[in-house]
């Protein structure tokens, strides 16, 4: 049986640590200036002992989103250049400013932070001071998708652009730079939809092609090959054309205009639903069974899917039964949901799933110690669909890690769950086992989730607002660090 993560079942779910969220260590050698004698080049014959280091600039005013190159240079005691050690670069405060491995910082939320170049024994430090730029909403979106800790968009005229966490490219644009507001998408492409997932993002145009950006560690991108990254969007392998796409942890689906269903990456589970568990695939892969599918959603380790006809079908992972077929036994093909429910739609999360039915009710199942399947009680498991509690009619659903959020048909938010990080939207951090409404009287469209403690909603005026987990700027609002607990809307330069 796969669990997807270790966690305490009696505490409450820990933040989580990100990569390059601490100081991290540089090597760089690089000009500098500022020191008030001469420096001269070192000869064969000269003392390599670093004394002394100037980092400069002395300081720096940068906007959130800007970033500015540090030079360091060593001496000797006798202020000769000898350039001999390892810089190593620390910031004071991460969560304002932090330093690559080049020497660049990059601000990343309002606040000051002290840089500090070390070599040897010696040391300079260098003030940064980081203040929000002049900002107007991200507007005229046609869709909206959360992943893990990065979050994209699509315009109204097809552009795509993405905000959050980059250390594999997701954001797709040929940088690993985290970026606290939404950047465009490298390649000029025009999407009709896309799925951000846990370290990839995938998307489809008008025509069909599907192409994939960020972590292929077991292939989730679909190129037909295995390991490394990609910075900018790559088509999936096969030649295939869908109509709608899934991102999971480290696999994806998508549906072509039959409603036959592919999946790739990776397969320790039967996510793919090939009926070979624990053979990744770098390629598109059938899921077995013949079905026809109207939807498709992958996630954590397992994938759901409704036929044509309303039946639900879920395979891979069932750890916490979140294949709602009344056992815990995984499954590397199509297995019925139990019940007998008609489905428009089933969204795969975590540790825990969700369908609405044709009447607009919610039901959900798997893990239930958080209150995420909206019972009005918390129980071990959920084996099978439970209704929602509080009769309301939704025409969203979205399925994080432990939180659930739907959008009823008069555009209201609710969200149950956790809510640990501000998931909820409700201005508090506190548990509700029953749908609990988002601050504010924003009308959404649709919200989003995924592998996450984050939500994206659209409105129905085609802006987008986020809240929940904020460590690595994935809400998009110009700021990156700790969490926000109710609707943040997502902001662009005004320039821009």
């Amino acid at each position: 049986m796969f669990v997807f993560s270790q966690r305490s079942r009696s505490a409450a779910p820990r933040r989580r640590l990100f990569a390059g969220a601490a100081s991290v260590l540089a090597i760089a050698a690089l000009a500098g200036c500022g020191h008030g004698n001469t420096p001269t080049a070192a000869s064969t014959s000269a003392d390599t002992t670093v004394k002394s280091v100037v980092v400069s600039p002395a300081t720096a005013s940068l906007v959130i989103g800007d970033s500015v190159r540090l030079s360091a240079v060593q001496y000797n005691a006798s202020l000769v250049v000898v350039n001999t050690d390892t810089v190593r670069w620390t910031t004071s405060d991460s969560s304002v400013a932090v330093v690559s491995d080049s020497g660049v910082v990059y601000a990343r939320t309002a606040g000051t932070a002290t840089i500090t170049g070390t070599a040897g024994l010696a040391a300079s430090t260098v003030a940064i001071t980081v203040t929000p730029p002049t900002t107007k909403p991200l507007a005229s979106l046609a869709a909206v998708s959360s992943g893990f800790s990065h979050s994209c968009a699509i315009g109204a005229n097809g552009a795509a652009v993405c905000w959050g966490s980059n250390q594999w490219g997701q954001l797709g644009n040929d940088t690993t730079v985290l970026s606290a507001l939404p950047l465009a998408v490298s390649g000029g492409h025009a999407f009709v939809s896309l799925a951000a997932g846990y370290g990839h993002t995938c998307a489809l145009t008008a025509d069909g092609t599907a192409y994939c950006w960020g972590n292929n560690a077991v292939g989730e991108l679909g190129t037909g090959a295995v390991g490394g990254t990609n910075g900018t969007p790559v088509a999936v392998s096969g030649g295939l054309q869908f109509t709608s796409l899934s991102a999971g942890y480290a696999h994806t689906c998508g549906l072509t205009a039959g409603g036959k269903a592919y999946c790739w990456g990776a397969n320790e589970s039967g996510e793919l639903g090939d009926s070979a568990a624990g053979t990744e695939s770098a390629v598109p892969v059938p899921v077995d069974g013949n079905l026809v599918f109207r939807s498709i959603s992958a996630g954590g380790v397992f994938s759901c899917g409704v036929t044509t006809s309303g039946a639900g079908y879920c395979w891979g992972s069932n750890g916490y039964g979140v294949l709602g077929d009344g056992t815990t036994t995984d499954r590397a093909a199509p297995v019925a949901v139990a019940g007998g429910l008609t489905f428009t739609s089933i969204v795969a999360g975590v540790y825990h799933t969700c369908g609405l039915t044709t009447t607009g009710a919610a039901y959900c199942w798997g893990d239930s110690a958080y209150g995420q399947l909206g019972t009005g009680f918390t129980a071990a498991l959920g084996l099978s669909p439970q209704v929602v509690a509080g009769g309301l009619t939704f025409k969203s659903i979205a399925v994080g890690e432990m939180a659930t959020c739907g959008v009823t048909s008069a555009g209201a938010a609710y969200c149950w769950g956790a809510g640990s990080f501000g998931d909820l939207g409700n201005g508090s951090n506190d548990q509700s086992n029953v749908p609990a409404p988002v601050s504010g009287a924003t009308v959404f469209q649709t919200v989003s989730s995924g592998i996450s403690f984050h939500v994206c909603g659209l409105t129905q005026t085609g802006e987008a607002y986020c809240w929940g987990t904020n460590d690595s700027g994935e809400l998009g609002n110009a700021s990156a660090g700790g969490y926000r607990a109710t609707p943040q809307q997502v902001v662009v330069p005004a320039g821009q």
